[in-house]
């Protein structure tokens, strides 16, 4: 008995000592880079009043957006939407801006967000963790309710806001309508399987603050993503994937051209088929990150498990002008306007600079 604890407390004391040396004296940047990742993981994130079942959050309802990186309440319309300076606003609105997260203002407060910010007299449909095929079903939902409460007669302009980070994949494929409640009031976490908990324990759980358990996670990242790299070719999933869900391409030929276009040609035909005589649609393309700052980049391949060096981050933006020329509808490039500085650090959202450069985008267009 004594020599089994004299084992367990010598396997403790080793533990310990080589948690020490990777923290204090071997530091490795890729290691430090995804413990700090993990300390800022969405604990208790959101606690919001989505309803699948009308399509808005519960009118006039409150929620809280809890998140290491900014902390805030919100307060939704009698619609059901996020529009804290729509009481500012004329009666007679002629934009609506729709999207997902970056449109309801995820990271930013009341202030802060799109509605207030954008000159234009303008109405506001944003939904988190939302995709394109939502964004339709938000404006066939509201649209005659918003015209006949703001006594809109005029032609409207639809502003639509892709998020190139992870909206791409959901143009191609369509996908559902809107989430379901829970996939939007808070993170839910109910992993399966072996790996999958062994994960969340080491991302969320009590070892996510040690450095020591962090290196199986990320030898084992990094050879599947090898893996997946020797077979890109034959698989359905033809990109890398990063801890924020942000998506990259390698090769243009990974990416069905035909496909993204017949996708947009749907969801164009959708919203103009809403109303054809009074209907304006913009689309915007909002980068990621990653997109616009090789640093972030490279901290997010790091994290991630994949080599920085093979992504080419022009494929997706290049192929959604292609289609949208194609159509002949207004796409916007805005990469140019962004820098990593209008990004929150660690979050993929805009902060308060970030949302005052897409409003000024939108004010023109």
């Amino acid at each position: 008995m004594k020599n089994i604890i004299i084992l367990f407390l010598s396997l403790i004391f080793s533990l310990l000592f080589c948690e020490i040396l990777l923290r204090y004296v071997f530091v490795n940047e890729t290691l430090k880079i995804r413990v700090e990742a993990n300390q800022k993981q969405f604990k208790d994130f959101q606690q919001l009043t989505w309803d699948h079942k009308i399509t808005s959050f519960k009118p006039l309802s409150e929620g809280m957006v809890i998140h290491p990186e900014y902390k805030y309440k919100i307060k939704h319309d009698e619609i059901g939407f996020r529009n804290p300076c729509i009481s500012k606003k004329k009666r007679n609105i002629k934009n609506i801006i729709v999207g997902d997260s970056f449109v309801y203002g995820v990271g930013v407060k009341d202030m802060d967000t799109l509605n207030c910010n954008i000159k234009k007299d303008n109405y506001t449909m944003g939904v988190p963790n939302a995709g394109p095929k939502c964004y339709v079903d938000l404006v066939k939902r509201h649209l005659f309710k918003i015209k006949n409460k703001f006594r809109i007669k005029d032609k409207i302009n639809i502003h639509i806001i892709f998020y190139m980070g992870n909206d791409y994949e959901k143009i191609i494929n369509l996908g559902s309508g809107c989430p379901f409640s829970k996939n939007v009031n808070e993170i839910i976490e109910s992993p399966k399987g072996l790996i999958n908990k062994l994960n969340f324990i080491l991302t969320r759980g009590v070892l996510s603050n040690l450095y020591l358990p962090q290196i199986p996670k990320l030898l084992y990242k990094n050879y599947l993503n090898n893996k997946k790299y020797k077979n890109l070719n034959k698989i359905n999933n033809k990109y890398f994937s990063d801890n924020g869900n942000d998506t990259f391409y390698t090769d243009i030929k990974h990416i069905n051209q035909l496909k993204l276009t017949e996708s947009l040609k749907i969801i164009n035909n959708d919203l103009i088929n809403i109303n054809i005589k009074n209907l304006n649609v913009i689309y915007y393309l909002v980068p990621s990150g990653s997109d616009v700052s090789k640093e972030r980049l490279i901290r997010k391949s790091n994290i991630s498990g994949f080599n920085y060096k093979i992504i080419d981050t022009n494929l997706k933006y290049k192929t959604m002008i292609n289609s949208c020329k194609e159509l002949n509808i207004t796409c916007k490039d805005l990469r140019r306007f962004f820098v990593d500085e209008n990004f929150y650090y660690h979050d993929t959202h805009l902060n308060y600079s970030g949302v005052k450069i897409l409003s000024k985008i939108i004010d023109v267009n």
